[in-house]
């Protein structure tokens, strides 16, 4: 089904490049609108193209997407960029779990942040004092290391996010928001840097398993030339 990209092009003529950490205004465009002009989410929106979403995003919604930049793609490496891009099914729940259903601006991820932790923190104050005892008697720390506010997201591939909110900065998993606040006409855009890889799925298998055989292969070759 070919899919017009450039009919949500509506006033990009206006578009300007927003600031790390700052907020954009796109109201006059679709979230897949927004995502096929900008220079730095071209993978993004190729990914889109390829899997069919597009469409999802440019008449859906409202929905929240953290959007993953060309330097996070590229940090996964060409080799498993392409891997990623020729097996559909697997770049569609990637995608899908970078999306989900209803719009969360940076505001609304601090308050739910702070009120889940709040309430997380109310219900074990009195694990946290039996914590406290076992640490005295050698028992080790379970709590010193978490810091920061957190909220979890249910996302469209049905997996779960954890949004981490800490002086002012949000965290999606282990990923960086570094541009927040992009609004839509049918939600919101958060860049981030880094692809999110669902629980269970791991990019760099098959490059792994190619490895391996190879490998394999050779020793078979050298165990026959020596007999």
């Amino acid at each position: 089904m070919p899919l017009a990209v450039t009919a949500a092009l509506v006033g990009d003529e206006n578009v300007t490049a927003t600031p790390d950490n700052e907020t954009g205004q796109m109201d006059n465009m679709t979230i897949a609108g927004y995502i096929a002009q900008d220079e730095n989410l071209t993978r993004l929106a190729e990914a889109l193209n390829v899997t069919g979403l597009y469409d999802a995003l440019n008449t859906g919604g409202p929905y929240t997407v953290f959007a993953p930049s060309d330097d996070a793609f590229n940090a996964l490496g060409n080799e498993t960029v392409n891997q990623l891009f020729n097996e559909t099914a697997n770049l569609t729940t990637v995608l899908q779990y970078h999306v989900v259903e209803g719009k969360y601006t940076s505001a609304n991820l601090t308050a739910m942040a702070e009120n889940q932790t709040g309430n997380q923190t109310g219900n074990q104050t009195g694990e946290n004092i039996l914590g406290i005892i076992g640490g005295l008697l050698g028992g080790g720390n379970q709590t010193g290391n978490q810091t920061g506010n957190m909220t979890t997201l249910k996302t469209l591939s049905g997996e779960s996010l954890n949004v981490t909110v800490s002086d002012g900065k949000i965290m999606v998993e282990n990923a960086n928001v570094t541009m927040k606040d992009i609004n839509a006409t049918n939600g919101v855009i958060h860049i981030i840097d880094k692809v999110l890889v669902p629980p269970g799925m791991n990019l760099t298998v098959a490059e792994n398993q190619t490895g391996v055989m190879a490998n394999e292969t050779t020793e078979v070759m050298t165990t026959e030339t020596t007999m």
